[in-house]
């Protein structure tokens, strides 16, 4: 039986842009639609019915740029999650982020690669997060994350069960599943590690979606909840089976899928 694959309408008017983020999702197990104005951005939200949308912010248009697309888009019913995309900084931008949001904006990731290669033509240093995390693996750790609720309940080995839709974990204890009381954080956190396949998710990626902020603060608090969730669902919290840390990166999840 063949499963649908997720449908991404991402709507950017920088073709370099869509060039290398389009293979990313596509690659990915994602059925990819691109459009390069807000104007054909709406007409595919209503055609194609995408599962999420990714709206660059400008979109080179000053009479439909993509809060404008999202406020429209929202304003037809829709509850497709919005994701924006966007060359500007979030740390520097509050302001548009904001907006985005007020708009109906689910979220909001920076093109940090492009932003790598701005500093690197302005002669400045890259940070040490721009030269070790690209932004296309930054979206697609976010996209997976809003899409999870369409995820089946899984079982892994060594005793843990995540029900991706009411958001709920369970642990086996004596052959039965024994519901685990996490905070609304530390099953996003939880969730988003599950769904990236052992792949390495940045503290900044985790944290933003943990509704955390990247800084001093922030750490502290994502390193308390990733202490409680291993405390939690850990049959060993000292040895970690699950939630495993990703030198230099941030965090991975080590559970392979229940076969019985």
């Amino acid at each position: 039986m063949n499963t649908r694959r997720p449908k991404v309408l991402h709507a950017d008017d920088n073709p370099r842009v869509l060039s290398f983020v389009g293979p990313e999702l596509i690659a990915a197990g994602f059925e990819y639609v691109s459009v390069n104005s807000g104007t054909e951005a709406l007409a595919k939200v209503e055609t194609e019915h995408p599962d999420m949308v990714v709206l660059d912010v400008m979109l080179g248009d000053t009479n439909l740029n993509g809060l404008d697309v999202c406020k429209k888009i929202r304003e037809a019913g829709h509850k497709v999650p919005v994701i924006f995309l966007t060359v500007r900084d979030r740390a520097d931008d509050s302001g548009t982020m904001k907006r985005a949001f007020s708009v109906g904006g689910t979220d909001y990731v920076s093109k940090r690669e492009e932003l790598r290669r701005i500093e690197e033509r302005m002669g400045l240093i890259p940070t040490e997060f721009l030269e070790r995390k690209s932004d296309v693996d930054e979206l697609l750790t976010r996209i997976r994350a809003h899409l999870a609720e369409k995820l089946p309940t899984t079982e892994y080995n060594n005793g843990l069960k995540i029900d991706f839709e009411s958001e709920h974990a369970y642990v086996q204890k004596s052959g039965e599943w024994k519901k685990v009381n996490l905070s609304a954080a530390q099953f996003r956190i939880l969730r988003t590690l599950a769904i990236n396949e052992g792949k390495g998710v940045t503290k900044t990626a985790l944290l933003d979606i943990a509704g955390g902020q990247s800084d001093g603060d922030g750490d502290r608090a994502l390193q308390s909840h990733i202490y409680r969730l291993r405390e939690l669902i850990e049959p060993d919290p000292r040895n970690p089976l699950f939630v495993l840390t990703y030198h230099r990166i941030g965090y991975r999840f080590g559970g392979n899928k229940s076969t019985e």
